[in-house]
């Protein structure tokens, strides 16, 4: 992807405080991309002006215009409409829902763990990516492998509501029961996980099954694990869970899976 004037994509970082237009790239290193960061949403548009960046990392408070009310002139101008935005934010109260009306593609707290800021910046870089035929939404098949039932029963509710299908199996070993029809495969980390890592190369280094995309149920505590695997995974659900965040999640995993099969076979004959 390149802006118009060339040059290659970048990440835009709205934000005020110098502290994380400073440490906000740093974190956000290993994925390769320039962050071009600015203290406001002036600043922002005097860089949209000249340049597309590939996804806009942006704050909620900043002087002048909120950015809650620039998402939404953003997500309302159809020549920047298709930008991914994720709203970056500590604050409190229902981020996440106003994040959503004011047209975002997803809400991150700036004090997240940076392997998982990292993963949920590449899944968004990876839909925009691939969006050159627009959007895609239709419901999936799903494995899921964990040892709770009360865990599976709530993915279940979850995922029926929006049309998937989703499996179960207890630990790794069911893995031998994912087929072609399957779009997404979730992991459950529990404690007791053991072979994690090298089932996730399996799956990744395997023909049939490296076009999945990849959900990781894990504990806050476990986040520290995940900086040895976070190539391997498209996206993290922390627990416990939250119903509106896990359908939201298996959204934009159900449509990064079908555009890696549309990538890998093509468009189907007119």
């Amino acid at each position: 992807m390149t802006d118009r004037q060339g040059e290659p994509g970048r990440i835009l970082l709205v934000e005020d405080l110098a502290i994380h237009r400073r440490l906000i790239p740093v974190r956000l290193g290993a994925l390769g991309r320039e962050v071009v960061a600015v203290p406001h949403t002036m600043a922002a548009e005097e860089y949209l002006a000249g340049a597309t960046p590939d996804l806009i990392l942006l704050d909620v408070v900043l002087p002048g215009k909120d950015g809650f009310t620039y998402c939404r002139e953003l997500k309302a101008d159809p020549k920047r409409a298709h930008i991914p935005i994720i709203i970056l934010s500590d604050l409190t109260s229902d981020v996440f829902t106003r994040a959503l009306e004011a047209g975002a593609d997803d809400h991150l707290s700036k004090r997240i763990d940076d392997a998982v800021l990292r993963i949920r910046v590449r899944m968004h870089l990876n839909l925009h990516s691939q969006r050159k035929g627009g959007r895609v939404k239709e419901p999936v098949s799903i494995l899921m492998v964990s040892p709770s039932t009360a865990l599976r029963g709530q993915l279940e509710a979850q995922a029926l509501q929006d049309g998937h299908q989703i499996r179960f199996v207890k630990d790794l070993e069911g893995l031998d029961q994912l087929n072609a029809k399957d779009r997404i495969l979730i992991l459950d980390m529990a404690r007791d996980f053991d072979g994690l890592p090298e089932a996730l190369i399996s799956v990744r280094t395997n023909p049939e099954t490296q076009d999945l995309a990849v959900l990781l149920l894990c504990e806050k505590v476990e986040f520290p694990l995940l900086q040895s695997i976070e190539l391997m995974v498209d996206d993290v659900l922390w627990k416990p869970l939250k119903a509106p965040a896990t359908r939201f999640r298996l959204k934009h995993l159900a449509e990064l899976a079908l555009l890696n099969q549309l990538l890998a076979t093509g468009p189907p004959p007119a």
